[in-house]
């Protein structure tokens, strides 16, 4: 009988300190890629690899000091609105992920242009004739996000976003193979 106590105390003391799964951790980060959601505190991503881990620092640092280059449409019904928060949220995700200089502009650019009818078959387009390279991981993800969630496979492209080497993406494209699932809200 103490040998069941003990097992429960080390699965209690685990539970405890580690808190979430690693597939947690990713999945938060996916969300917060792709739909926008605040990226994950520290704690909540404690199982991602290192690397991914210091990434997710920088990305805060960066959510913090965000400001949106798009203006809100004036007189906006609910449904303009609503399109409007979606393209500061991908704008957002795109400065927050990559650092870099001009990433502010090409981040409003790629937002205000961005068709959330057609996403995976617009992305493709960019693709083919991408004058920005840094941004293809991102576009990758997205892509294959949403082929996965409408065709049900988008396996080409989330491989390359997991691929592209920049860690966050590499996360939640790893998720996204592994559970061959649509995100829930």
């Amino acid at each position: 009988m103490p040998r069941v106590w003990i097992v429960v105390a080390v699965v209690l003391l685990s539970a405890a300190r580690g808190g979430a799964a690693p597939s947690d951790g990713a999945a938060a980060v996916a969300r917060a890629l792709l739909l926008g959601q605040a990226m994950p505190a520290a704690d909540a991503a404690a199982g991602l690899p290192s690397a991914a881990q210091k990434r997710l620092i920088e990305y805060r640092d960066r959510e913090a000091a965000f400001k949106s280059g798009l203006t809100p449409p004036p007189g906006a019904d609910e449904e303009e609105r609503a399109l409007f928060n979606r393209r500061v949220a991908v704008e957002r995700v795109i400065f927050c992920l990559f650092p870099r200089r001009d990433s502010a502009k090409i981040a409003a650019g790629f937002a205000f242009d961005a068709d959330f009818e057609h996403p995976a078959a617009f992305i493709d387009g960019l693709l083919r004739d991408l004058p920005v390279a840094w941004l293809a991981p991102y576009l990758n993800l997205v892509a294959g996000y949403d082929r996965l969630c409408g065709e049900g496979n988008g396996a080409a492209q989330l491989a390359a976003a997991r691929d592209s080497g920049h860690p966050l993406i590499r996360v939640a494209a790893e998720y996204l193979l592994a559970s061959k699932r649509c995100l829930a809200n």
